[in-house]
Order: C-alpha cells, then structure tokens, then sequence
C-alpha cells in the first residue's frame, strides 16, 4: 500500500470518528434542551405554587388561636376557611402530580446522557479488536449515538442471531453513519412518514448482513457510483469522508458495502456484508 493511500485511509478513519463524536454531541444536546425545559418548568411551578397559600392559612389560625372555634363558626373568614383548605389541597396536589411528571422527564434526560455517553466510551478505542457481539446491542448504540430531534419511525427485522465475532468498532462506525446519513435524506420529506428499517440476517459464507434503508430523497443514477468517493458530496456543508470511511471499515473487515436505490424520492438502501471467516491470504 502506497504513503498516499496508508495516510488516506488515516484520514477517512478520523472522520469517521469524527462522524460519531459529532453524533454523541449532537444527542447530547437535544437531550440537555429537553432537560433544561424540565428543569425550568419545574422551577417556574415552584415559584408560582399555590402552596404559599398555606402560610396564610397557619398565619390566620394562629391570630385566633384563642377563640378559633368562634372564628370558624362565626368569622366570615373564619367560615371560607375549611372550603378554601379543601381547593388548596386539591390544587396543591395536582401541582404535586405535575412536578413529579416534570421530574421524570428529567430524570430520563439524564439517564439517556448516560447511556449515550457510556455507549460512545466502549466504543471509543480504536485498536481493531474482535469479539463476540450481540448484533441488536450494537444497532440499539448506533441508534442511540444517531438519534435526535426528528420525529421518524424505526423498524427492525433482525433474525434470532447468536453472538457474532466481529470487529465492534468499526461496525458502529459504519452504523452510525449510515443512521446519519439516512436522517439527512429524510430531512426535507413531507409527502410521507420518514422511517428506517433495519435488517440483519446471516446470508450464504457466511456473512452477516446489516440493511439500513429509508424512504428518502433517494439517489440519483449518476451519483451512485461515486458515492462511496473520498470528498464526494451532494450536501452543501457535507465534506465526503464519512461513507467512504465507512467503505474502508468494510474493506478492513474483509466484507463490503453496497448501495442501492430506484432514483430520486425513492428512498436507498444500503447493505453491509462481513464475513465471519476471515479472509485467506492471497498472496
């Protein structure tokens, strides 16, 4: 292998990361706003509670702790003071109900963060290492490093599969982009509900193959043999590195990664294949 290709390879692999760290973030922060939401929500309940309504209440009983009978029985406010308790009790409660809600949201929120990050640090060295990996544990981390604030359904046809030996990271790798960049091809659908399906199935070798298909923009004849390009991009602010980062991944493992779809609006699917016999020397 020539210095050119050893130092592209290099490069297309620290974008590829540079692919999931920037995935991390990304659902990071979409999590931290719907925490920060919660967190202000239930601040701004706090304030406004009308539980304040109590030291009134112990204030008033206090000042006719001396004849509090004659207060309540002959006092016009002494008289709205049981019937006021009785609302405030119910108002106070619902604030209550409110507030836990709010709580376990933000709980949530947190524990995601969690989960996000401690998915991203088991992934994160990047010394290729085979070992024996559940293959729907590894798309639910693509998904979770992947996700964000875009509303689409996710569909898994994944065969009863027993624990695969393969190479962890660079399979996320290739996930987590894929899931990236089928997020972005659903960006701008409106005609339909965006969704991915992911299939996962032992084929003849054998091979393990991972689908991802969306129903998405779609791509062009013409742009599907250079889509796998170092640099190529048809997204303004794209910088073409992490499919073809996500190709190399594939190469490294001895398998491949495929593309196909019937043109524009009609959605693509990408087919990734790893043999689970390692590949005999050619030479």
């Amino acid at each position: 292998m020539s210095q050119v290709q050893t130092e592209l390879q290099a490069k297309s692999r620290q974008a590829g990361m540079a692919e999931i760290a920037t995935a991390v973030l990304h659902n990071v922060g979409n999590v931290l706003n719907s925490v920060n939401v919660s967190a202000e929500t239930v601040s701004r309940q706090m304030r406004a509670s009308k539980a304040q309504g109590l030291g009134k209440v112990a204030q008033l009983i206090n000042e006719h702790a001396d004849d509090l009978s004659d207060f309540l029985t002959g006092d016009h406010k002494g008289k709205m003071l049981p019937g006021y308790l009785l609302k405030l009790a119910e108002v106070v409660t619902a604030e209550q109900q409110g507030i836990i809600e709010e709580l376990g949201q933000l709980t949530k929120g947190i524990d995601h963060i969690k989960t996000v990050v401690a998915a991203q640090q088991s992934h994160a060295v990047a010394v290729s290492i085979v070992e024996a990996v559940p293959v729907p544990e590894l798309i639910d981390d693509a998904l979770r490093m992947s996700a964000g604030s875009q509303e689409l359904t996710v569909i898994k046809e994944i065969t009863d599969l027993p624990l695969l030996l393969l190479d962890r990271h660079r399979v996320l790798l290739i996930l987590v982009n894929l899931i990236r960049n089928a997020r972005q091809a659903l960006e701008s659908v409106k005609d339909r509900s965006p969704s991915i399906t992911f299939g996962a199935f032992l084929a003849d070798g054998p091979v393990l193959r991972i689908t991802v298909t969306d129903n998405g923009n779609g791509i062009e004849p013409e742009y599907l043999k250079r889509i796998f390009t170092h640099g190529f991009t048809t997204r303004k602010d794209g910088h073409g590195f992490g499919l073809h980062s996500c190709a190399l991944a594939a190469q490294e493992m001895g398998g491949c990664l495929t593309v196909h779809s019937d043109g524009g609006g009609q959605g693509a699917t990408f087919t990734l294949d790893i043999p689970l016999e390692a590949p005999r020397d050619k030479g």
